[in-house]
């Protein structure tokens, strides 16, 4: 595809060169990029130019200059520009200028042909934060976009990181960030995966900037680290800040915390006494202070729901208790704050605690205090072992965080200042799923079986939520997850969610025609019949990066095959047994009778960072769990 597209910009070069003239600028021409940097990308970043000057704590303006060029649609994302702004925030300059591939204007966008919209997201009830933004819809490719912008900012609490690398095949050319500090104000910096790339650092009394040159685009790589700790990144911070007009100073965690604690979260947590007096009959008979902390957090998955509420300092201050006890809402601050008030009216301890929320886990820096996080939870300790709450969840279980927030760095705002904790690591004994079915294999190739699952763990927090869905979605569900079963029946479903013991159990009675292969008077049975790995991994000739299995599980399958009448158990295969430091598979077939064998799999995965060198190793441990899985017995007709 790269080739064909170079082919054609220089067919298109060779017509029209002629037409240049003196003034046609020569670096917007698509022709000319190098093809180091068109290959593997969808867009290359030509150059980009940030500057930050930090006029006071009260007043930072960032502009930005950024030319990149778009080879296909999948590269249009990195075309359409946006700038967000809120009451303290003012956008000075935006405006861009698009070009096809040989450096000819084809539209100039001016600050009032931008759009502007609410930053509401579907879960947001009312919030001041807006952005401008417009769309080009491309005609043809490539071509260059040219985007200029001026903000003002009062808030310092945040200076805009460095990422010069934005995504996967996206190519740099050339990218800078300079941070200008004339009043000298303490900061601090932090350069993270910058070996390794093409960088250059200066460093000034007033001024420090950061130049990246010529980094072709990167390839996602099957279970390879997450994309930010892939690529170079900068930090700034200030020790003396503001956060809408809220003045803070901060050079460590437990001072952060502490101005977190004292300027946004206390004194938020007043109820009324008619709601304490309920909470407190609620409580009453619980014999422990954790399970009156259980009462109390299905008391507020009850009576509260979701919803964002974003108003200036809001965006980061939650709202008072009593206000979300009356309105029955909150997000999430609000949520773990009510949540917190409650338990303290009870006299149990819990603290307001801030984290990246994503499947891919994202860990609080914790050798760089600043603003940090996207998510709010509860920390309880607890004598055992702390207990996390995730408060927007109206279904999870009590002390159950699931893989939004688990095993990563936090920061638990005490009012003596900020901690940095980890939040719970779920260990593969842990993330288990035990699974045993009856099948009754007809002369015909047909099937009749009733399954049963019992998921705990995070598996639990994998497969759960199927119970909200209605009933058409569930069929489809077991449909998708047994995908390898032609003409598949889902006959009747039956699911059952213990939260107080943290397991689900599925049974499942299905039916399937043509299961079997029949091939003269024998049949040909695959007997892993529901719990396969289907998915081929991809072979690389030259990875580049680590190995990472994020979270282990085990997996344990037992299965009874009745065998039709008339026919007979050939040999039996020798059991399997594949051991790596990845993990561990076997499965075996034993004969019960003439007419019943019993089929066992069991399989666990050991997570873990690897180097890249041992992904090859464990492609082929799962090609061979993948084989083994589909591998066939026969039965032969009497």
């Amino acid at each position: 595809m790269q080739k064909k597209v170079q082919l054609i910009l220089v067919a298109v070069f060779l017509c029209v060169s002629a037409k240049f003239n003196a003034q046609d600028d020569l670096s917007l021409q698509a022709i000319l990029i190098d093809s180091v940097l068109t290959k593997n990308a969808n867009a290359i970043v030509r150059s980009e130019d940030v500057v930050i000057s930090i006029n006071s704590i009260n007043s930072v303006t960032v502009k930005t200059k950024r030319v990149v060029t778009v080879l296909n649609k999948y590269g249009d994302r990195h075309a359409d520009s946006y700038e967000p702004y809120d009451p303290e925030t003012k956008i000075k300059k935006a405006e861009a200028i698009v070009y096809d591939a040989l450096g000819q204007e084809i539209k100039k966008f001016k600050r009032k042909d931008f759009s502007d919209r609410s930053m509401y997201d579907g879960f947001s009830l009312i919030g001041d934060n807006r952005f401008i933004y417009f769309e080009h819809t491309p005609i043809n490719y490539p071509y260059t976009m040219v985007y200029e912008s001026e903000v003002e900012t009062k808030s310092s609490a945040f200076i805009e990181p460095w990422f010069p690398i934005a995504n996967y095949n996206l190519s740099v050319e050339k990218a800078s960030y300079t941070v200008v500090n004339p009043k000298k104000i303490p900061l601090r910096t932090k350069e993270k995966t910058f070996k390794g790339y093409p960088i250059e650092i200066k460093r000034g009394d007033q001024e420090i900037s950061y130049v990246l040159s010529k980094v072709p685009a990167l390839r996602k790589e099957y279970k390879s680290p997450s994309f930010t700790e892939l690529v170079p990144n900068g930090k700034v911070t200030l020790g003396n800040f503001s956060l809408v007009n809220v003045e803070g100073t901060a050079n460590d965690w437990k001072t952060m915390g502490k101005w977190q604690y004292n300027n946004l979260v206390s004194g938020r947590d007043k109820l009324p006494e008619s709601v304490i007096s309920k909470v407190s009959e609620l409580v009453a008979d619980a014999d422990s202070n954790k399970e009156k902390a259980k009462r109390i957090y299905e008391y507020v998955q009850n009576k509260t729901r979701y919803i964002s509420v974003q108003l200036g300092i809001g965006g980061w201050m939650p709202m008072q208790a009593e206000d979300v006890d009356r309105l029955g809402y909150g997000d999430c601050k609000a949520l773990t704050n009510y949540t917190k008030a409650l338990l303290e009216s009870q006299n149990i301890p819990s603290y307001y605690t801030i984290v990246y929320g994503d499947s891919d886990k994202r860990d609080i820096d914790a050798d760089f205090a600043s603003m940090q996080g996207n998510h709010v939870i509860l920390n309880i300790p607890d004598e055992e072992e702390d207990i996390w709450l995730e408060c927007t969840s109206q279904t999870a279980p009590f002390n159950f965080i699931g893989d939004f927030t688990d095993d990563r760095n936090v920061l638990v705002v005490k009012p003596q200042g900020g901690e940095i904790r980890r939040t719970k690591k779920y260990t593969p004994e842990e993330n288990t799923l035990y699974t045993t079915a009856t099948i009754s294999l007809q002369s015909d190739a047909s099937i009749e079986a009733e399954v049963v699952s019992l998921s705990k763990g995070l598996q639990y927090d994998w497969r759960y939520l199927t119970k909200l869905k209605p009933i058409k979605d569930q069929k489809l569900h077991y449909k998708e997850y047994w995908d390898y079963i032609n003409n598949l029946n889902i006959l009747s479903l039956e699911l059952e969610d213990d939260k107080n013991n943290i397991k689900y159990q599925e049974k499942v009675k299905v039916n399937a025609t043509n299961y079997a292969t029949k091939a003269g008077s024998r049949l040909l049975v695959i007997p892993n019949f529901f719990n396969r790995v289907s998915s081929k991994m991809t072979k690389y000739e030259d990875r580049k990066t680590p190995l990472v299995i994020s979270r282990g599980y085990v997996d344990t399958d037992e299965y009874i095959i009745n065998i039709p009448a008339g026919y007979l158990i050939n040999k039996l295969p020798e059991e399997k047994v594949f051991e790596t430091a990845f993990g561990i598979y076997n499965n075996s077939l034993e004969k019960i009778d003439e007419s019943t064998l019993k089929y066992t799999r069991k399989l666990r995965i050991n997570d873990g960072t690897y180097p890249k060198e041992k992904y090859e190793e464990y492609r082929q441990f799962m090609s061979k769990i993948r084989n083994a899985d589909k591998s066939k017995i026969v039965l032969k007709q009497q």
